[in-house]
């Protein structure tokens, strides 16, 4: 038997709690390409993405085959101890007050907390989109007086679930 996930929201609490219900079972991405395995009789997904999994269950039903049983994870909100980097941590905290760019994330992390390296931030700008815990929201061309030039590109970050 193998257990499915529905790759919406948070992976990593996803993966947890399947392999908390059988720690032997295998974890299998649940996508276009893999709905219709035969072994995969139960799927993990989080409530607000139901609708994903009722879909792959349709298309179960008309090849047919047997549905999945559907576990319905709680999202909730994305909490300290949700983020394994105080940095990050402090970095969701800024983000709660609406999307940012990099440089604007550093000023005012270095306004609220102190010294930190720009570098550092989009690292960790970086490694929270690809957690899954910030999401990529837009590009804004924007013209000043910058020491390299009159323009720059700035990239917009928010956070991808609600706090």
């Amino acid at each position: 038997m193998k257990f499915g996930l529905i790759l919406k929201g948070p992976v990593d609490r996803l993966k947890l709690r399947a392999s908390k219900l059988n720690p032997g079972a295998p974890l299998i991405v649940i996508d276009e390409n893999t709905f219709s395995d035969k072994d995969v009789s139960a799927v993990f997904v989080f409530k607000p993405f139901r609708d994903t999994a009722d879909h792959f269950n349709q298309l179960r039903e008309k090849k047919g085959l047997q549905p999945f049983f559907v576990i319905e994870v709680p999202l909730q909100a994305i909490s300290h101890k949700d983020v394994r980097s105080s940095i990050r941590s402090r970095m969701v905290e800024i983000l709660k007050e609406g999307p940012a760019y990099g440089y604007l994330i550093y000023k005012k992390y270095r306004a609220r907390h102190g010294n930190i390296s720009l570098r550092l931030v989009y690292y960790h700008l970086n490694k929270g989109e690809k957690d899954g815990l910030f999401e990529f929201v837009d590009v804004e061309q924007a013209s000043g007086d910058f020491s390299w030039g009159d323009s720059t590109k700035r990239k917009y970050y928010k956070l991808k679930f609600p706090v």
